[in-house]
């Protein structure tokens, strides 16, 4: 343990009374306030550094908002690095970093009351001149959250879309959305909003909050819970009675749904890997992503009918036969008029090939590409809306190496920026020299 302690300005409760909303909570005489608990974020320093460069992140360890804290570091930082007092202000982690490798250490806060906070980070050191970078959170949740921040945009967020963080189908359709109305992606438990999910919303207090999915998926105590943390936010929930209603209803809601597109992107609501990298790609034409039931041969009467009030023109399927059928896409082209698919002998292919037809070289403005774990969803649906955001592409790898593919369409793309979304359990930063797999 490293401890250091920071003072600064107190946020005790007043010993006369509380006010709270529009009442007053009095105090008996000689009675003790109960402490409140810590709400001030850690902030993880950036995830990567690069070997004999100066490392100075931009601001300290937690928020300078209030507080008077005992900060201390558990687990080693890189060799170079230690937590260093400011006068005044929240401390940092900084230094010159000596030695390349990864770390795993855990900030905690302890204040007057012995109540403790922690936040356990990650820190890659990496060769001078690489341009890897690093999104990375202990578990979905956080990950999702610090995605949110990347995304951040100046003032309070427009709009955050929660989505379950143990389904695809529900985040699949909002990641699209997200970008178009300058939110970002958000995942919940069924049943309990997630710590670090909560404590975004409550400090960001975002202007509206859409519940993606039925009851069924996220439960009416989260939307409680959503409602005693969001201050004024206004919260809307949209679900149908399986992910696929949910998604023609997210898309064609008025205020939280696709903007006008006559591009549509269709994938199957069964499995995730194929549609992963389509949210970005979807943000370049403003289109939408529309789930469908993969194995029918033909569209539902309300797809159809969703696709004509659209005035779809033209869609593209993900995915090859096995995963959108052959029946499905000759109807859709029957309906709209044209139907592409993006195919390929593995997630992998389907990726780079997504990235190949929607993104030219060079990636302007943002000039960079973003990595997320093929194994798994909830990295790369995050990450979409931010993604697209900066009109840039996500590409899918494994942990430690990449098809020839998809570094073939990084070398094209020329990044400055090649960033991993995901802790190093699940990407490592030597996917910055592109490795390819064996």
């Amino acid at each position: 343990m490293l401890p250091l302690s920071v003072r600064r300005r107190s946020v005790c409760a007043a010993a006369a009374g509380v006010v709270l909303a529009a009442s007053t909570l009095f105090i008996a005489p000689g009675a003790q306030a109960a402490p409140m608990p810590i709400d001030t974020p850690i902030f993880c320093p950036p995830n990567i550094a690069q070997i004999g460069v100066p490392f100075v992140p931009s601001s300290g360890v937690y928020d300078e908002d209030g507080g008077s804290y005992t900060v201390s570091i558990t687990g080693a930082l890189p060799a170079g690095l230690a937590l260093v007092e400011r006068t005044g202000l929240s401390p940092k982690i900084t230094g010159t970093p000596t030695r390349l490798g990864s770390s795993t250490f855990i900030i905690s806060l302890l204040d007057q009351y012995a109540q403790t906070k922690q936040k356990t980070c990650f820190l890659d050191v990496v060769p001078a001149g690489s341009n890897i970078e690093r999104i990375g959170a202990v578990d979905r949740y956080a990950e999702a959250v610090d995605i949110a921040y990347a995304n951040l945009a100046p003032g309070a967020d427009p709009v955050i879309y929660l989505a379950s963080g143990e389904n695809f189908a529900d985040a699949l359709s909002a990641s699209a959305l997200a970008s178009q109305h300058g939110g970002s992606v958000l995942l919940t438990t069924r049943d309990t909003l997630p710590s670090s999910t909560e404590e975004y919303i409550m400090r960001r207090s975002p202007s509206h909050v859409v519940v993606v999915g039925s009851d069924n998926t996220i439960s009416e105590s989260v939307v409680a819970q959503l409602r005693a943390t969001s201050g004024g936010s206004t919260i809307t929930r949209i679900g149908g009675v399986d992910r696929y209603e949910t998604s023609r209803m997210l898309i064609d809601d008025a205020k939280f749904g696709a903007k006008a597109s006559s591009e549509l992107f269709v994938a199957t609501g069964t499995k995730f890997p194929d549609a992963l990298s389509a949210s970005p790609a979807a943000a370049t034409l403003s289109a939408p992503v529309l789930l469908v039931n993969g194995t029918a041969s033909a569209l539902s009467a309300d797809e159809k009918a969703l696709l004509i009030a659209r005035g779809v023109k033209s869609a593209t399927v993900f995915g090859g036969e096995d995963t959108l059928s052959a029946g499905l896409k000759n109807d859709l082209a029957a309906t709209v008029g044209a139907a592409a698919r993006i195919d390929g002998v593995d997630r992998y292919a389907v990726s780079a090939h997504t990235v190949a037809k929607y993104f030219p070289a060079p990636v302007a403005p943002s000039d960079t590409v973003y990595l997320a774990t093929g194994a798994n969803f909830p990295d790369a649906l995050a990450g979409g809306a931010l993604a697209g955001a900066k009109h840039a592409p996500i590409l899918l790898v494994s942990k430690s190496c990449m098809t020839a593919e998809v570094a073939t369409e990084i070398t094209r793309l020329k990044p400055h920026h090649l960033v991993l979304l995901g802790g190093p359990n699940t990407l490592d930063a030597t996917l910055g020299t592109l490795p390819l797999c064996s």
